[in-house]
């Protein structure tokens, strides 16, 4: 993405930071002695702050601008501690470090794999050198102690050029196959769906001839029936 559509990012990040503040000062205000509701409002603010998070931390790694780095990444650390504390409330409200959110991410429109909390990106750049001594330092001791994985060395073996190309051609002429058998089975699928849709076709056609016809036998037959009524009719009313 363009340095514009972080930008964008970082206001709208912004903004979602500063609403949910002034929600956060608001029920701070209002006291509340249900439980039920003391957690579902954690909950949601921790579900907010974590996309907060996440979005702060793609601002940070992808945007250049020296000033606005130090300011991403001063609230970056901030709101990274208040997930933190979030996470640590329901902890001691529910006594339990697994919580259920299914209902607020419902109707937060949002998938599970939401809330996963990525290892910023930052953490590891900053401390490469440090992570580089920590695994030179456990070398060594295993190395000491003799406790170390000797590395196996694997010898690759040349080929001569005509076995290469030969090689590859039979690569290649597979993978062709591969498309062009792929190629008829869509062919083929596609002539059986236009040979059913075409029998379904047919049998609907005769199915309406067919009651075309039962109507006009039908409606001769009613019609018939009524002309012998009436006929009958007449003739007892004549008298004959």
């Amino acid at each position: 993405m363009s340095n514009a559509m972080y930008n964008k990012m970082w206001h709208q990040t912004q903004e979602a930071l500063n609403s949910l503040l002034d929600k956060e000062s608001q029920n701070i205000m209002e006291s509340q002695s249900n439980q039920v509701f003391i957690f579902q409002m954690l909950a949601t603010f921790y579900i907010k702050y974590v996309q907060i998070f996440r979005n702060l931390e793609n601002v940070y790694d992808q945007i250049v601008h020296p000033q606005k780095r130090i300011l991403i990444r001063k609230i970056l650390d901030g709101v990274m501690g208040r997930v933190l504390e979030l996470k640590n409330e329901m902890v001691e409200l529910e006594l339990m470090e697994f919580h259920y959110f299914d209902d607020i991410l419902q109707d937060l429109k949002l998938a599970p794999q939401q809330l996963d909390i990525p290892i910023p990106k930052y953490f590891l750049k900053e401390k490469l050198e440090v992570i580089k001594g920590r695994e030179k330092i456990l070398a060594q001791i295993l190395a000491n102690t003799g406790l170390d994985i000797p590395e196996k060395k694997y010898t690759v073996k040349g080929i001569p050029l005509e076995e290469a190309v030969k090689l590859i051609q039979i690569a290649e002429r597979a993978r062709q196959g591969r498309l062009r058998a792929m190629f008829m089975k869509q062919i083929f699928l596609q002539e059986y769906r236009a040979k059913q849709t075409k029998i379904l076709g047919e049998k609907v056609v005769d199915m309406g001839a067919a009651v075309l016809q039962i109507q006009k036998v039908w409606r001769g037959f009613h019609q018939r029936m009524k002309t012998e009524k009436q006929r009958e009719e007449e003739m007892i009313f004549l008298g004959m």
